[in-house]
């Protein structure tokens, strides 16, 4: 049997699980991209306060990772090892969500940092399981690859609908910054429970093994047996590399477009982006299994360098060409996006041919670390950056400040991501490959369970 068969596993089933990314992605976009201005320019916080205080709140996060990867892993219940995690998390995310994006007057940094904190614990006690619970729907390399998509089409789904509700409501006479934040979070309260009630009924679990011996988990032997694996190695560095660059780019890009190119509506273009980034989604799949996963995100990130580097080339007044530019670098997004998950998935098999366990929760919370840490240097140094140099959150003109933003906003990412590329292209885990490990666990499992 070769990578190219597929599960029994009812399509429904997968879209309901790609579902829940929907309102994940709502929410995660404005983390990313009108938070710092909103708390900077509206409620006259300091952007190297506010730089640090995500950088504290994603460390914190990251310490919380391994625990919620590693019990759910051991977690049995009539409702499943994954569900639920989701669930709780939901409950915690909508807590946190609503308190962050709909602040009273004169909150301050105490106020800012706990709810942000609150907020990220929600998404990872949502994120690890369910990208875990993903990974075993299935075991074949294409196959996982067609789930990723599903799941990174939904995601892009849900990021085209938080660029459209801040392009209708900044539309409006008068609107600011808090109007989108309370908007999105309004419709966050609606789409999040809609979304994982149909994930928990219509998605099914893999089969849990039997419950592990209560015995307290042994983290060194966990460390040294993801040392002994290469792919999964490889993966991570690649995510933290490429989402440090991302991050950094995508924090300073409401700066960049009104202050350099005088955008006035970035909603608007961020609808085009996210569009571009949609139709790209089938097509990197489409790349990734006539060639490779690891050479069709490298493929993705030589081509978001170049639109970076072209960026860096505008000035006042360009709106027309950075829209083109956007919208081609939108298309890149669902590679940097999707393939590092479906990557991931397999090395997991690496790993349970070297353990004999099956761990898919515990490295999906190893990813979600490494993501959190690139985010957390992506914002923190692009935020203290910009502070360094002199930039006014608020609206600047100074030359030099602006020719500060530019290199921040395009060249470093473009070094940092063409890292990330030449990682990628040391990938070693192929279809080929990854059938021969898949057939020997296969055969392992049927010689325990004669």
């Amino acid at each position: 049997m070769n990578s190219a068969n597929s599960t029994a596993l009812p399509r429904f089933a997968i879209w309901a699980f790609g579902l829940v990314a929907m309102p994940l992605a709502t929410i995660g976009l404005p983390l990313a991209i009108y938070l710092a201005p909103f708390y900077a320019g509206e409620m006259g916080m300091s952007l190297a306060a506010l730089g640090t205080a995500m950088m504290i709140a994603r460390f914190a996060d990251v310490c919380l990772d391994p625990f919620i990867g590693a019990y759910s892993d051991r977690l049995r219940t009539r409702f499943g090892r994954r569900k639920p995690f989701v669930v709780i998390g939901s409950v915690v995310l909508l807590v946190g969500l609503t308190q962050l994006f709909n602040p009273g007057k004169g909150v301050g940094m105490v106020y800012f940092l706990g709810w942000l904190a609150v907020m990220y614990a929600g998404y990872s006690l949502i994120g690890v399981p369910h990208r875990a619970w993903g990974a075993e729907l299935s075991p074949y390399y294409d196959e996982r690859t067609r789930i990723s998509s599903v799941r990174q089409f939904f995601s892009t789904g849900g990021l085209i609908i938080s660029t459209v509700v801040p392009a209708i409501v900044l539309g409006q006479a008068g609107a600011k910054s808090s109007d989108v934040l309370h908007a999105l979070s309004v419709l966050a309260l609606i789409l999040l429970p809609v979304c994982v009630g149909l994930n928990l009924y219509l998605t099914p679990e893999s089969p849990a093994t039997p419950p592990p011996p209560q015995v307290p988990i042994d983290w060194k032997a966990n460390w040294r047996a993801l040392r002994r694996n290469g792919p999964l190695q490889c993966v991570l560095l690649i995510v933290f590399i490429g989402f440090s660059a991302e991050t950094m780019r995508q924090t300073l890009t409401v700066f960049f477009a009104r202050d350099v190119i005088g955008v006035k509506n970035l909603g608007v273009i961020y609808v085009y982006y996210f569009i571009s980034a949609f139709c790209g989604v089938p097509c990197w799949r489409w790349i990734a299994k006539r060639s490779s996963k690891h050479h069709a995100l490298a493929g993705g990130m030589v081509i978001s360098i170049c639109t970076n580097l072209g960026l860096y080339m505008l000035g006042k007044g360009d709106v027309t060409l950075f829209t083109a530019m956007f919208i081609l670098k939108g298309f890149c997004f669902g590679a940097l996006d999707l393939l590092p998950a479906a990557m991931l998935a397999d090395a997991a098999d690496v790993d349970s041919a070297i353990t004999h366990k099956a761990r898919t929760g515990l490295l999906f919370a190893v990813f979600g670390v490494v993501t959190n840490l690139g985010l957390a240097v992506g914002q923190g140094v692009s935020l203290n950056a910009l502070s360094w140099v002199g930039y006014h959150a608020a609206g600047e003109t100074d030359p030099g400040a602006l020719a500060s933003l530019s290199l921040l906003y395009a060249v470093v990412p473009s070094a940092v991501l063409s890292l990330a590329m030449l990682v990628a292209l040391r990938y070693s885990l192929t279809a080929k490959r990854h059938d021969s490990i898949r057939l020997h666990l296969q055969n392992r499992k049927a010689l325990a369970n004669p």
